[in-house]
């Protein structure tokens, strides 16, 4: 009798067992899918600005500030400057890995200079968007900016209409460069001779590393003058290097022979330099920062993100400036 009692609780015992791991076995988690991580009350992004001495950067930071405080009451957003140097933005970024924030915003001074703090951050759990400038670490979790070379290709084709159209333009053309350390310079760059090199009436002059600052263009574009005694066209990677540029150019008597083409389109920059006709154009290259923050907070929530989000980009003219330019669309190959 006690063998029978014993055999029947051994049996009722493997049955429970059973049932439950078949249970558990449907379950996601058993599954090998985690669960989304649940919601916390207070998130701290940090996010690393290369520099604010551009004027574009400056209205970066007061978009993503202004559209943190409106959309993530529940995000505090710390904010660091690395004031135009690779290894102070190193820095920074380890500043807040050490912080343990929940996810890191970047916008880098240099593609290569960063890449290691960018993997280490990654590596240490911490969700990375890249902002604007790439790096050559590419384990982050997204990267939101404009497509530079798409916008640089644009540019070239915008200054083979001015200069006479496909098959017909001629002149000489002088090309003012961003950072060249940077993906924005060399993409910019890369996009515009593409489309410019296929012009055999056209000659591609210049291409000195400006890195982005107006003074440095002027000074540039003084020499250019002096060593050219034509320059029918002046293409610089960002709106201030093309206004630096123009401002030599009128100092020297010659703003008149030249055109000026320009990108970043901020409305009181590029755009009021179009309307006043002291460029001839700019290409909008929009601030990244606000869907960065968007796409952070959709990784911390556990939803999927692209691994890269393109901006759209406009190009303004004085003759459309006025109604808001017009959407480029630009064959990639």
């Amino acid at each position: 009798m006690n063998r029978l009692l014993t055999l029947a609780v051994l049996v009722g015992g493997l049955l429970v067992v059973s049932s439950v791991t078949a249970q558990d076995a449907k379950k996601p988690e058993a599954a090998g899918k985690p669960e989304a991580p649940k919601a916390k009350e207070k998130y701290i992004i940090g996010f690393s600005q290369c520099t604010v001495k551009e004027p574009w950067r400056v209205e970066f930071n007061r978009r993503l500030k202004e559209h943190a405080e409106k959309a993530y009451p529940s995000v505090q957003l710390d904010m660091l400057d690395a004031d135009d140097k690779t290894e102070k933005q190193v820095g920074d970024v380890k500043t807040f890995i050490r912080r343990g924030v929940d996810a890191i915003l970047i916008s880098p001074k240099e593609a290569a200079g960063l890449a290691g703090v960018v993997k280490e951050a990654t590596e240490a759990g911490i969700p990375v968007v890249v902002l604007d400038r790439d790096v050559t670490y590419q384990g982050y979790a997204c990267f939101v900016g404009g497509d530079n070379k798409l916008i640089g290709r644009a540019a070239g084709k915008v200054a083979i209409e001015m200069l006479g159209g496909p098959g017909k333009a001629k002149g000489v053309v002088y090309e003012i460069c961003g950072g060249l350390a940077s993906t924005p310079g060399q993409e910019r760059r890369d996009g515009f001779h593409e489309a410019v090199e296929k012009e055999k009436g056209l000659k591609i002059i210049g291409g000195l590393d400006c890195d982005w600052k107006k003074d440095k263009a002027h000074s540039v574009t003084q020499d250019a003058l002096k060593a050219n005694p034509q320059i029918d066209l002046l293409y610089a990677h960002n709106d201030p290097m093309a206004h630096g540029a123009y401002l030599a150019a009128k100092a020297a008597g010659r703003e008149g022979e030249i055109k000026f083409i320009g990108i970043d389109s901020l409305p009181n920059e590029g755009q009021r330099w179009v309307k006043s006709g002291e460029l001839t154009a700019t290409l909008l290259y929009p601030t990244p920062g606000e869907v960065g923050l968007d796409m952070a907070m959709k990784i911390l929530k556990g939803e999927k993100v692209e691994k890269k989000v393109t901006l759209p980009t406009r190009v303004f003219t004085k003759e459309n400036v006025e109604k808001g330019g017009v959407e480029v669309k630009v064959e990639k190959n």
